[in-house]
């Protein structure tokens, strides 16, 4: 099934755009890609959501245009080819888009894998981590535990196991414990939203890795997805666990680039000559975005009934020398701890 050429049209940029604008048609599209074009309107090239994360990772600016990271040869096919022949070539080449082109190269169309046949049903589960106090947010914590705010007219734990069941997982294990019943009366087993829900609670507050302890043998016997009950990202789990099966990552985190300005001009020196000078310089730096994958080599590290955040797991990991990597969103994010955040994020 070809995507509607108004939406196909509106991911289509020039071979001249910036980085930036490209990223931002990324997000705004809602295909995790972007089609690339000459003046004539003849294919050029592709980037997807993955080529992005690859090029954050090198370190690429946002002002530099689309030529430096887009795949210049994308898979292609004509009009004519039928859906199912168009499914087997993405599942042969593991792909989610395939542009359509005319015999002189121009493109005319777009069929996308989840058009042509639902999200398959994932033997991950989603642990969601949901048992905090909410301290910064208090008065709207005093009776609330903070994953059951409301955003746009559902509880913020709703938008993630909606956003779970959409991307095929069938499990999700919530931690509990300030306000557990809030939680538990509203998803009991899941069952009304299509998904098995199951709770590990915390006698005492065990952070934001502790918990995993409680977790079934089985489940620890394979890649698991976990994520703060207080994360509202676009981010699909699903790319974030295939990411981690291609790296065979013990452990994965996702990070978000953060940029901050020196108000001032800063002075770079050795002893007391001066080596060079910037006037408000930019800085960038990766800050933990609160989702990761946790591998069963990872998970082993954790101990019954002991206080553990997840920086610290992943510390321990790299002093096991455990294989940890990092996954860059591009996506929206925020991490609704603070009473700005949660304004905004109602607007």
């Amino acid at each position: 099934m070809k995507t509607e050429e108004l939406v196909w049209k509106s991911i289509t940029i020039h071979s001249d755009t910036i980085f930036e604008t490209a990223l931002r048609t990324i997000n705004t599209g809602g295909l995790q890609l972007c089609l690339v074009v000459s003046k004539e309107g003849k294919l050029e090239g592709m980037v997807t959501d993955s080529d992005v994360r690859k090029a954050l990772l090198k370190g690429i600016s946002l002002d530099q245009t689309v030529k430096l990271i887009m795949n210049r040869s994308p898979i292609v096919v004509n009009e004519v080819i039928n859906d199912n022949d168009v499914y087997q070539l993405m599942i042969i080449n593991h792909i989610f888009h395939l542009p359509i082109v005319d015999n002189s190269g121009k493109l005319i169309g777009l069929h996308v894998a989840e058009q042509l046949q639902r999200e398959i049903d994932r033997n991950e589960a989603l642990v969601i981590m949901a048992g905090g106090r909410g301290k910064r947010l208090i008065p709207l914590t005093d009776n609330c535990p903070k994953p059951m705010l409301p955003i746009k007219g559902k509880p913020i734990l709703q938008h993630l196991i909606e956003r779970a069941r959409n991307n095929g997982f069938r499990e999700v294990f919530i931690s509990v414990n300030y306000l557990s019943k809030v939680i538990i009366d509203h998803f009991g087993d899941g069952s009304k939203f299509d998904i098995s829900i199951k709770y590990l609670h915390e006698k005492e507050p065990l952070g934001t890795a502790g918990a995993l302890a409680m977790l079934p043998e089985t489940i620890k016997k394979r890649n698991i997805i976990v994520t703060n009950g207080d994360v509202i990202t676009d981010v699909a789990y699903s790319d974030i666990i295939e990411q981690s099966t291609k790296e065979s990552a013990d452990g994965l985190m996702s990070v978000k680039i953060h940029e901050w300005q020196s108000p001032y001009g800063v002075i770079n020196s050795i002893g007391s000559q001066i080596e060079s000078l910037a006037e408000k310089p930019k800085y960038q730096f990766q800050i933990n975005a609160g989702i990761y994958v946790i591998g069963p080599r990872l998970i082993r590290l954790v101990r019954n009934n002991v206080y553990l955040d997840m920086t610290d797991l992943f510390k321990e990991g790299l002093s096991k020398g455990l294989n940890l990597r990092i996954f860059p969103l591009h996506e929206s994010w925020i991490d609704i701890g603070r009473h700005s955040d949660y304004k905004s994020v109602n607007q």
